[in-house]
Order: structure tokens, then C-alpha cells, then sequence
């Protein structure tokens, strides 16, 4: 067989071809797959925690009824818990590796995984509660909070082994307002440096809680009613299209804040949208922490969200000390 010059040029040109196919292929392999999350349940989709062997991993989602998001696909068959706030969903050997997109709904306790190919499979989870039921024994009440108080004294846990979220918060029930909530003890930074809970080396702090329960107009009011008899006062309120700030209202005193911030919440709770965020304070303090960028002396400050969309009542408690202007 004659090769001819112009052939022998072209080997090279072809050969080079073929190296950078099979590089463009493999690196098409190894690229990271983007996996699409949908949350089409009635509930706040919070996180996701992934286990695989002894591997460990949570994924922060925040996402609300409606919402999608695209991750990075970790890959591999897990078993898959879904945090709603207020229940622990766990799905059993899910096969992220050939998934596409996985869609919450429309009840927590379904997941449907499309791969690639489009071809559909169907999860049923397991369901934990992070509300006890009525015949349950009973929850540790936590009606003080104090600026760094040890994990240990907030309360005996009843649960030896407690969950926990990828914020290393854990997740339990606590006693409030004469009601049962989920609620998450989050730990702040030890005095060893490293935070957590349960570590070998030095006490945990408790650095704030929140509280979750189902919202509605009588569970508010129960709310409002406990915090108003320790002395609490509306601060700051954001509703739609308004915000409020109730020291800086003329000629008005704590009752009448009280009685505005009443009629507010009402009517957003007869709409039925949206989500509305209320601060109170102690009402002695509300004239030094208007005019103060920290507070003088320790302070304890609920936060509630009203969201209408999972219908769900948030309450953050946090716990400033006196000139570090945080928690």
C-alpha cells in the first residue's frame, strides 16, 4: 500500500482529533451533574440530610411551598431525611446517581426521582415528629433564657440520642406559652473554640432557640397574650407594603401599640398571604435600644414569623448581653 504525502499529513490532524474527543468525553463524565429539588408539599422544605455509609451531609434548602432550586448532585444511593420544621421525613436507598430531579409532594411523605432518561420512581418516607402527641409524657418548659447558658442546664433532654441540623442545632419539643412547639436549640462557640453540641473539651453555650407550631389566629393570640404578661412590647413589624416601628410613634404609649399591632395582624391574617415578621422587647428597654447600636444590659428579644404559604408560626428567641450587640 502506497501512503501518499498528503495522507501522511493527516494522520497527525486525525490522530489529534481522536485525542481530544476521548478528552471531551471523559471530562463531560467527570463534570459535576446538577440535581433539581421541587418542593410541591404545603411545607417549608428546610434541609435535606443525606447519609452514605459513614458519610454525612447536609444540604440548606430554606425553600418554601412552590419553590425549586438546582444543587450540585452528590451522587451515590443514600438514605435521604427531608426536615420540615416540624417533622422528619426519611426516604430509604434513593439513587441520586441517576437522578435528574427530585420533587417533595404533594404530601412530605412522597418523593418522585426522574433520571435522566426520564423514567419516574416513587419513595414513601418514614415519618419522625418533632411534636409529641397527646398521650406523650412531658416536655421540658424553657420560659427563661439566659445569655450563655449551658447547653446542659437548658433543659434534660428526654431524647438521649436528639437529632440535629446541619447547623448542629438540636431538634426537639419544649414547653411554651402553655403550649408544645418543635423547637431547635442552636449552640454558639465554646469556650474551646469549636461549636456543637455534646463536645468532649469545653461547656457549649446555648446561643438561641426557635420555636415552630401550625399558625392560626388562637394559637397567636395565646402567644401574644404570655409575652405581653412578662412584659413584653412591640418593637418593629414588617407586614406587606408596611413597615412599623413602634417607638418612634407620636403621642402613643405601649397599650395602644398593642391595640395598632392588633388590628394589623387581623387583617393579614384574614388575607391569607404573605408573611409578616414581628419583633417585641421588653417594654422598659424599648427607649434605650432605639437609641443605643448595643444593649446596655442583657436582653431577650422574640421574633415571630407569620408565613402564610406553609402556614407555619415562628418564634426566634435570642439573648444579647450587654455591650456585644449580638448573640
Amino acid at each position: 500500500m502506497i501512503i501518499s504525502n498528503s495522507s501522511r499529513l493527516g494522520l497527525p490532524l486525525v490522530l489529534a482529533c481522536f485525542i481530544f474527543l476521548l478528552w471531551s468525553t471523559a471530562s463531560m463524565a467527570a463534570a459535576p451533574q446538577n440535581l433539581s429539588i421541587a418542593n410541591n408539599t404545603g411545607e417549608d422544605l428546610l434541609n435535606i440530610h443525606l447519609q452514605k455509609g459513614k458519610v454525612t451531609q447536609f444540604m440548606r434548602l430554606d425553600m418554601p411551598p412552590g419553590g425549586s432550586e438546582e444543587i450540585e448532585n452528590p451522587g451515590g444511593t443514600v438514605e435521604l431525611r427531608l426536615d420540615t420544621g416540624l417533622a422528619l421525613w426519611t426516604f430509604s436507598r434513593v439513587p441520586l446517581a441517576q437522578a435528574a430531579s427530585l420533587t417533595f409532594g404533594p404530601q412530605p411523605d412522597t418523593l418522585t426521582l426522574v433520571t435522566g432518561k426520564g423514567d419516574k420512581r416513587q419513595f414513601s418516607a418514614r415519618m419522625r415528629s418533632l411534636l409529641p402527641d397527646e398521650n406523650s409524657g412531658p416536655v421540658c418548659a424553657l420560659d427563661q433564657f439566659r445569655p450563655g447558658m449551658h447547653m446542659k442546664d437548658v433543659c434534660a433532654l428526654l431524647d438521649q440520642s436528639p437529632p440535629h441540623d446541619d447547623n448542629d442545632a438540636v431538634l426537639t419539643s419544649l414547653g411554651f406559652a402553655g403550649m408544645v412547639w418543635a423547637a431547635r436549640l442552636l449552640p454558639g462557640q465554646a469556650e474551646n473554640g469549636k461549636s456543637g453540641i455534646f463536645r468532649s473539651a469545653g461547656p457549649d453555650r446555648l446561643e438561641h432557640m426557635e420555636l415552630r407550631r401550625k399558625l392560626d389566629a388562637a394559637t397567636l393570640h395565646k402567644l401574644l397574650t404570655t409575652l405581653y404578661a412578662q412584659g413584653y412590647a412591640p418593637w418593629q413589624a414588617e407586614f406587606p407594603g408596611l413597615d412599623m416601628n413602634f417607638v418612634e410613634m407620636p403621642k402613643s404609649d405601649s397599650a395602644r401599640h398593642k391595640e395598632i399591632l392588633q388590628q394589623v395582624l387581623d387583617y393579614f391574617m384574614a388575607s391569607g398571604q404573605g408573611e409578616a415578621t414581628v419583633m417585641l422587647a421588653p417594654s422598659a428597654m424599648l427607649p434605650n435600644l432605639a437609641d443605643a447600636d448595643k444593649p446596655q444590659s442583657d436582653v431577650q428579644l422574640f421574633t415571630l414569623t407569620l408565613r402564610h404559604s406553609s402556614k407555619n408560626l415562628v418564634v426566634d428567641v435570642a439573648a444579647y448581653q450587654a455591650s456585644e450587640g449580638g448573640r
